[in-house]
Order: C-alpha cells, then structure tokens, then sequence
C-alpha cells in the first residue's frame, strides 16, 4: 500500500509550469520577435498559449500541445502587429500554460503571466550630414548623423556587415560612425540605418564612390619542417593523429574560422568616443611583406592543399623588435589565439580597433591605457608564423579592413577628419 502510494503522489504534484519571458513593458514594431522559455519537470507540460489583447480584440500567437515527457520548451514568435488588425499604443500579452500533474481534478497545475505591450509601428528618423565620398576597395569611410532620439541603434550596414555609429553625447542627436567596404561583405549595397527599441528599422543609401585597389595572389609552398614544427603544435590533442594535409586543411579552416570569429566577438564593443590622434604609425623600420587582401594558394609537395586570404599587413623587422601601439587606445586583450599566436588589441574608440599578431611576448594588461609609439610587445614567429614579423591588423565594429589608409595622414585629413567637422 505504501508503495502504491509513493508512485501515484507525484502524479497530483502542485508545482506549477514555469514561464520564462522578459521582463517590463515590452516594443513590439512592424516585425517583432518574442522569446518565450516553458518548464515543467515534475510532471512535464501538456499545453502552452500565447495571445496578445487590444481593446476588445484577441489575437492568438501560439499554441502547442505537447506529447507526455516534454519537461522543456523554447519559442522564437515571430509578431506584425499590423497584419493582426493591432493598433500603435498599448496592449497586453497573456501567456497561459499547464503541466501533466493530475491535481485540479486533473486538469493540472496551471501558470498565468502577463506582460504590458507597447505596439510602435512608426521607424526613428535617421539623416546623412556628412560622409566619405571617395572610399578604396577594402578601406575605411566615415559618417556623421542625426538620428531622432527614439533610436537606440544606428551605423552603416554593407552587405552582411554593420558597422556601428556612436551618439556625440548620451541624448544627442548627432552620431559618429566608421564603417568599411570590404570584399566579404557580400557585394550588397551601403546604406544608413537606425533602429528603434520596437525594432522598427529606418533606411536610406549611402552614397560613395568606389577606388580600385588591386589584390595580390600568392603561391606559397609547405615544407614538411612547417608543418611539424608549425602546423601540428597548433593540433588539439584528438587532432594529432591527421596527416600531414589533413592537419593544415584544420588549421588553416576550422580553426582560422573559430579564432576570426574570436577576435571579432573580442572587437565588437567599442568606447563611444575616438582616442587615436592623427595618422596611425607603421612598425618602425619595417618592410612590407604581404598587403590585405594577398590571396595565398598553399602547396605542399607540389599540390594544392589550402587558400586564404590575408586580411592585415605582415611588417618584418629585425628579430624580437619593440612593438609600438600604432595610436592611443585602451588594451581590450592581450593573449595566444591559436593561429594569430600572441596577440594584442587595442580600442581606439568609434569601433575602431588595432591588432599585434606573432608576438614572442606582451607587455601590458587588459584595461591598460597607452599613448601612441608606447612598446606593447615584441614582434616573433607564434602562430601560424613562417618567421620574425608582425601581423598588423585595423578593424572596424570586428571587420578586417585596410590598414594602409590609417597610417596615411592626408588619407585622415581629406577623408576622415572632414567628416566629423575638425579639418
């Protein structure tokens, strides 16, 4: 009998659903998305409906029956408030759901929560002031806007990038913003957007006219010294047992692919003010070795075996030469990243950042201020290195551009400086 009851107990447990959802009011434009979280574990959940109230009106989002067992659900709605018959202003939103529990007579235990809603279906103003007219393949421009103050967002989306613009001051309507014409970004069209808090979205093209750069290609044969003593330390170690092709091909892809995507999540967040003063400056008595955007076909044993391309400049100087910060800026990392070996980044504000690849070491710390020409490190062969130099990368919002245009001051003065009114 008392093992009768211990098995039959839990099927009347009382523990209601849980519903996880942002908190406060919640925007809601012209197409808005709302992410919901249902748990129950005791007895799992048998039903989940959303609905959003105006007025008299009921519009149903959502619902879902579930089979025995679920103990977890996530939702992404997706919401046009105008193709629902909904009116800009408030609303609310019911979010119903019950477990499998046998309490209540069965009908089970039963969640209720409700958020305020706040429908916007009118887009933020956004005006091109000033830009660069004249931007390189591969290179950098700049904007000035005025955004109205309801936007929370703005900058310049090419292609698949956004590069972010930054307000002058908290509550202003004029923002500042870099942004690049990279070669990955798809081939889409620049334009100036802004976004509200209900995720309205305003639009317009930017206009520019585009100089041709050109872009090397390189050949770039292996020996199997570089591939030991370079390509199989960088192995993790289920990944030793790869041919010698087979390990470059990993290295070369999948794990260039995971450190890019590394060191843009690391550049992504920028001070909202410039630091840099006037042109960038090159690695001291250095030579160029390889230019942004070289295209590098990789041989080993005479056959093909990998491409990349090169999206910084590799500056040689003597072995283990001081490294200066080419501006002021703020240290945001300093560390290895695999193929990059040793690295530094530095923020020079507006989204614009600077990165010191292969060093043999580092001399400063995360949140370390430093001026311009002061040593960060030394330059060496860490990484994905074929000998002593350094990988100096410019990046803008985390993208890879050009460095050259930085280190160029008439480039700042006529394209840059103009555009945020201190020629």
């Amino acid at each position: 009998m008392l093992l009768l009851s211990l098995l039959f107990l839990p099927s009347f447990e009382r523990k209601p659903p849980e519903v996880l959802m942002p908190e406060g009011s919640l925007p809601l434009g012209k197409r808005a998305s709302l992410a919901l979280k249902f748990l129950d574990k005791p007895s799992g959940l048998r039903e989940a409906r959303v609905l959003i109230l105006q007025g008299g009106k009921v519009c149903e989002l959502y619902l879902e029956r579930f089979p025995r067992g679920q103990k977890e659900r996530e939702v992404r709605l997706s919401v046009e408030p105008q193709k629902l018959g909904l009116k800009e202003g408030e609303a609310r939103l019911l979010v119903r759901v019950r477990d499998f529990s046998l309490w209540n007579f069965g009908r089970g235990n039963r969640t209720v929560k409700e958020a305020k809603v706040l429908i916007d279906l009118t887009p933020p103003e956004v005006e091109l002031l000033a830009s660069t007219r004249y931007v390189y393949q591969n290179g950098s421009g700049a904007v000035l806007l005025r955004v109205s103050a309801d936007a929370v967002k703005a900058g310049v989306k090419v292609g698949n990038c956004f590069f972010r613009a930054y307000p002058e001051g908290k509550g202003k309507p004029l923002w500042r913003g870099l942004f690049g014409i990279p070669f990955y970004a798809g081939g889409g069209k620049a334009r100036v957007v802004a976004w509200d808090r209900a995720g309205n979205e305003a639009s317009w093209a930017l206009p520019y006219v585009p100089l041709r750069r050109p872009m090397k290609r390189d050949v770039i044969s292996l020996s199997d010294i570089f591939i030991q003593t370079k390509i199989y330390p960088l192995l993790p170690p289920e990944k030793r047992h790869l041919s010698p092709e087979e390990a470059f091909e990993y290295v070369n892809e999948q794990m260039r692919r995971q450190n890019d995507q590394f060191l843009r999540k690391v550049a992504s967040s920028s001070l909202p003010e410039p630091l840099w003063e006037g042109a960038f400056l090159q690695f001291p008595n250095s030579k160029v070795m390889a230019t942004f955007g070289d295209r590098r076909t990789y041989l080993y044993k005479g056959k093909v075996i990998g491409h990349s391309v090169h999206l910084a400049l590799d500056l040689a100087s003597v072995p283990n030469a001081p490294v200066p910060a080419a501006n002021r800026g703020i240290v945001i990392f300093a560390g290895p990243v695999g193929i990059y070996g040793n690295v530094v980044i530095l923020d020079h504000g507006l989204g614009l950042m600077t990165l010191y690849a292969h060093l043999s070491r580092w001399t400063v710390r995360k949140g370390q201020e430093v001026k311009k020409g002061q040593v960060i490190g030394y330059t060496g062969a860490t990484g994905f290195a074929g000998g002593d130099h350094l990988h100096f990368a410019v990046m803008l919002s985390g993208y890879p551009v050009d460095p050259i245009d930085w280190l160029d001051p008439k480039w700042m003065r006529e394209r840059i400086l103009p555009v945020f009114g201190r020629a």
